[in-house]
């Protein structure tokens, strides 16, 4: 591969033997990715929980054990931020995006590859694309809530949400666009 895209692996050896710009170019490439799973303690708290990751991050990267696995390592460290965010505001008022009863929002860690795959990928939709598919589908909110804060039509949120399906299963290598969305 040519310096002009260097691999995950790359720039991560590179970070560790001190290359700063190297680090920038992971945080460029991966910030988007950590505010999404940041989004998932409220979106107030996304910004600093994702400077929060990327500093631990940096100060670890040295003991990544297969530099080109960074992406998943990376989400494993946003996972582990948001559940300590979200403990350490339990004894104060409840986080916006928590669920109507009081159950948080746990991801599971089985499959983490996969989650951190598909995650890459909604990082890369359009904002109000990848906004939609946050609410309804990673933070299970219903249609109608959704709608409210997209400021959208219901139907234009159903039409936004079957669009970023659709895209996201083309990346996906899907034979077909995926079904209706769930009501």
């Amino acid at each position: 591969m040519n310096d002009a895209t260097p691999t995950d692996g790359e720039l991560v050896r590179r970070t560790a033997a001190g290359d700063c710009d190297a680090f920038a170019r992971l945080y460029d490439r991966y910030a988007r990715l950590v505010r999404t799973v940041a989004g998932d303690a409220g979106p107030s708290l996304a910004e600093d929980i994702t400077h929060d990751v990327f500093l631990r991050a940096y100060r670890s990267i040295a003991t990544l054990r297969d530099a080109e696995r960074f992406a998943p390592w990376l989400v494993g460290i946003a996972r582990r931020v948001v559940q300590e965010t979200r403990r350490r505001n339990r004894t104060r008022e409840p986080l916006p995006d928590d669920l109507a009863d009081g159950r948080a929002a746990e991801h599971d860690i089985d499959g983490a590859d996969e989650a951190a795959y598909m995650l890459a990928l909604v990082a890369r939709l359009p904002e109000e694309e990848r906004r939609a598919i946050q609410f309804f589908f990673l933070n299970g909110r219903d249609g109608n809530e959704t709608a409210r804060l997209l400021g959208r039509s219901r139907s234009g949120t159903y039409a936004l949400i079957t669009r970023a399906v659709g895209t996201l299963a083309r990346w996906m290598g899907a034979d077909r666009p995926a079904g209706e969305v769930p009501q």
